[in-house]
């Protein structure tokens, strides 16, 4: 899940950061920027991260999946509840490398729905894109490590369980701190996201069938299920 976001323009990205080096929140709706400034990431390219710098945050440029010596695919999302047992590959990202992935937008597969891309052809899961109601920054929650970035997620809410059985960790600017320089008890707290609301769009409107719904639960996902 998670493996695709729309980035900030660089104008953003600095508001962003600093408002949070104020620890204050930021608002202007992304919505009103020039949109065709923006660009697309995927797993495996470079994201501008927000990473704790002293007291203060800076940015960093990451690679999006953190690629363990024994996996053949980089890892791109981590279970905030794997991350937090203390143990595994997460240890050292959790107590060093908590980070942000600023984002105007993520997208997600549907868990049933596909469609028929008009480019190829072929049927595929029917992809949504998410924001906040009030089109301010999504702050996605993240841990870096040796270079490389991967996305947090936990349990979802009322308004992504619908669509997936995960969503990214999203933080509101008063919790960046915490994320940042809680320990790990207090950290845990962050899980619970049913106070986050997101508006969802179908990122593709071309009607399918019942019979390629029963199609798409054949189709595998794209993170690792081991995390």
């Amino acid at each position: 899940m998670c493996g695709r976001i729309t980035l900030l323009t660089a104008d953003e990205l600095i508001e962003v950061v600093g408002a949070i080096r104020r620890k204050q929140a930021v608002r202007f709706a992304l919505r009103s920027r020039a949109s065709d400034e923006r660009s697309q990431a995927r797993v495996g390219n470079q994201v501008d991260a927000i990473v704790r710098v002293g007291h203060s945050v800076d940015t960093e440029r990451l690679t999006w999946g953190i690629k363990p010596e024994w996996a053949n695919k980089p890892v791109f999302n981590t279970r905030i509840e794997t991350a937090l047992g203390r143990g595994g590959m997460w240890q050292r990202a959790i107590r060093e490398g908590r980070c942000i992935l600023p984002a105007a937008t993520f997208f997600e597969p549907h868990a049933t729905e596909i469609e028929r891309n008009p480019k190829t052809g072929r049927s595929v899961k029917r992809s949504y894109e998410f924001q906040l109601p009030d089109e301010e920054p999504l702050l996605l929650a993240s841990v870096q490590d040796e270079g490389q970035i991967s996305v947090v997620t936990t349990e979802p809410n009322t308004d992504m369980a619908p669509i997936h059985p995960r969503m990214p960790l999203i933080l509101r600017f008063d919790e960046v701190p915490l994320w940042l320089e809680g320990d790990l008890c207090d950290i845990a707290q962050l899980a619970d996201r049913t106070h986050v609301r997101l508006h969802s769009a179908p990122e593709l409107r071309d009607a399918y069938s019942e019979a390629s719904a029963q199609a798409a639960r054949s189709i595998e996902p794209n993170q690792l299920s081991l995390f």
